[in-house]
């Protein structure tokens, strides 16, 4: 017995719709950079991340093997009940899913990264990369040595 109700119309409507949707997902995904503070104190470099609606658990901060480069990885997770009861949308800016931020540090600070470190507050990540202690360079007179024959 077939359905009267069914419309095949219906399914190409959700596919088209479906689409869009996944499409408007990946262009926010390329275009959404939290945005960053830096700056430096007397002891630290300080970066200062926006990150409203971000849980910690899903952040990942790394610092690369040279020291110039942070990277802070995460998501903006949506709760499954503020999705469930939507009938319409008419707005949808925020953009919910995983995002990167390669941030590049200032080559002429020392970074002690043994004492880094990272907190979460009111919608905003603050990283802390203390200053290392400048090794003091002296000049090194090399002496020369004779090549024996």
């Amino acid at each position: 017995m077939a359905n009267r109700d069914f419309n095949p119309w219906d399914i190409l409507f959700q596919l088209e719709a479906d689409m869009r949707h996944d499409t408007e997902n990946a262009m926010r995904a390329l275009m959404f950079k939290p945005s960053v503070d830096m700056y430096e104190t007397t002891s630290a470099l300080v970066i200062k991340m926006e990150l409203a609606g971000v849980r910690p658990e899903l952040l990942t901060i790394t610092l690369a093997a040279d020291d110039r480069t942070l990277t802070v990885a995460g998501e903006r997770a949506e709760r499954p009940e503020e999705r469930q009861d939507r009938v319409s949308c008419y707005q949808l800016e925020i953009y919910v899913g995983p995002f990167e931020r390669d941030i590049t540090l200032p080559a002429h600070v020392p970074i002690d990264r043994e004492k880094i470190t990272a907190n979460y507050r009111d919608g905003f990540l603050v990283i802390s990369l203390p200053k290392r202690e400048a090794t003091r360079r002296e000049t090194r007179v090399i002496q020369i040595s004779e090549a024996s024959e």
